[in-house]
């Protein structure tokens, strides 16, 4: 079993497009995995079921008990995020902002902060029309960690590849050379890299480059819209 990951350096140089082809051309000897979990499109190309979803958890959110809470603002005193505004008389967390650390449940005096695991999005197994199995996954909005539920997504997808005798996993990357795509890569094959005919195009595919080769990952490259130049 194989795992060829298809990032690029930059959005719409038809990354996603590419996947899909690559997956119908495999039919049900591939499991496509949808780690693009920010901006997740492949569903409107497979038509997945949804046959199976799953609550994601990762990190935590600060929760304030406001019936103790003595208002003494120890807690925002503390909070380098500025997380714990004091908004009509009261102490509240901005859970945007928040990042979980749990300091601020330290050093309150009455145990009234408590930290719990947020809910950041779902994953899913479905059926698409190549007759295979697809990974995917949705980020909730404003939510972090999506490196840990592209992680999720591969391991799954792997699960499946393994216990059904599938030649490939395909794997639709998310662009640019963030946390996201370094998890995308982590047990890669070969990587394909798509960018498009443009500046901006070239710019970020070096950037992107850069990063497959610190990985000593094999790699090649599909210039999108080549007939552009």
């Amino acid at each position: 079993m194989k795992e060829i990951v298809i990032i690029s350096g930059k959005g719409g140089t038809g990354k996603t497009s590419i996947t899909a082809s690559l997956a119908v051309l495999g039919k049900d000897k591939v499991v496509v995995a949808d780690c693009d979990v920010d901006a997740a499109d492949m569903h409107l190309l497979m038509k997945p079921d949804f046959a199976q979803s799953e609550e994601f958890f990762s990190g935590e959110l600060a929760i304030i008990n406001q019936e103790d809470c003595i208002q003494c603002g120890k807690c925002a005193e503390v909070c380098r995020f500025d997380a714990i505004p004091f908004t009509n008389n009261t102490y509240i967390v901005d859970e945007l902002s928040c990042e979980g650390c749990g300091y601020c449940s330290r050093v309150c005096p009455t145990d009234t902060i408590m930290n719990i695991q947020q809910n950041v999005g779902h994953w899913y197994v479905s059926g698409i029309k190549t007759g295979s199995k697809m990974v995917h996954a949705k980020l909730a909005i404003g939510a972090d960690n999506s490196g840990k539920l592209v992680a999720q997504v591969k391991n799954e997808a792997k699960k499946i590849a393994e216990e059904g005798d599938y030649d490939y996993i395909i794997v639709d990357g998310s662009p640019g050379v963030g946390c996201p795509v370094v998890s995308s890569l982590s047990g890669a094959n070969y990587v394909v890299l798509v960018t498009e005919p443009t500046v901006s195009g070239l710019h970020d595919l070096k950037r992107v480059y850069e990063l497959v080769h610190k990985f000593n990952l094999k790699a090649g490259c599909i210039i999108n819209k080549f007939d552009l130049i």
